[in-house]
């Protein structure tokens, strides 16, 4: 299954776009933050185009979700995440965090992230599974505190050392998360990023992997490497301006695309 994600920044006309995202793509499942545009046009202009989706309920109001998907089974919700089991086989987590550009109280932040991983770990127990996939606008790069920590995502670069799936410290057992994006930092291929920052704060990236997807070592197999990118463009529209930036008119973030393999492939 193709996923996209994208932080749509409140843009009431980017439905077209995301439809051509959807069509180029072979997208079968969408996860929007920030979207404000109209659902019911969207999923009417992807049926025009032959591509049947169906929007999927979420009590969290930051997020929204339509596919494909034969099944979607409500899981929990919070304010900034939603759980959903996607055809009895894996479950998906979409989340939208508060910025901290916007925000001092880093402390909230990692309250709200300890109840999304309490959330998580709840489902993983209730259905028997370790089949997760965390997606969507965390709001901070794979390598700040709060992505790496083993108390809050606990998100590491190398498969091989997450297959042991959790680590033990002072006594307790926390599970671990493969974080693919880290592959996707530094200049050696455009993007640098999904979101860019020229603030003059002490310390400053400018380019920013604010949107990321994480996964259970568990569903390391299934993940297509080459399927992880982050997209620029359709065929009729550039995503970014002049500079080489998000284009603001568009949306301040870029969005990204995975696939999670089939049963059948494993």
């Amino acid at each position: 299954m193709r996923y996209l994600f994208w932080n749509t920044h409140k843009n009431e006309n980017i439905n077209s776009i995301i439809a051509e995202l959807v069509l180029e793509n072979n997208i079968s499942f969408v996860i929007l933050a920030e979207y404000s545009a109209n659902v019911n046009e969207l999923t009417q202009m992807l049926d025009l185009k032959g591509v049947a989706m169906q929007q999927y309920y979420c009590v969290c109001d930051r997020i929204v979700m339509l596919g494909s998907a034969e099944t979607v089974d409500p899981g929990l919700d919070t304010d900034h995440a939603t759980i959903r089991v996607i055809n009895n086989d894996y479950i998906l987590c979409g989340i939208h965090l508060n910025s901290k550009l916007f925000s001092d109280h880093e402390a909230h932040r990692e309250i709200l992230i300890e109840q999304i991983i309490h959330d998580i770990k709840s489902t993983e127990q209730e259905l028997g599974m370790s089949k997760t996939v965390v997606v969507g606008d965390f709001n901070m790069n794979p390598f700040d505190s709060s992505c790496v920590d083993a108390r809050y995502f606990h998100g590491l670069p190398i498969y091989e050392e997450t297959r042991r799936k959790s680590r033990k410290i002072a006594g307790q057992d926390f599970m671990m998360f493969y974080n693919p994006m880290w592959n996707l930092l530094g200049d050696f291929e455009k993007p640098y990023g999904t979101y860019y920052y020229a603030g003059n704060d002490t310390v400053n990236t400018f380019w920013n992997l604010y949107d990321q997807v994480i996964i259970r070592p568990s569903l390391r197999p299934r993940f297509v490497d080459q399927s992880l990118r982050i997209l620029t463009e359709t065929e009729e529209t550039s995503l970014l301006g002049k500079n080489g930036h998000p284009k603001r008119g568009i949306s301040n973030h870029l969005p990204i695309t995975f696939e999670i393999k089939e049963n059948s492939y494993e």
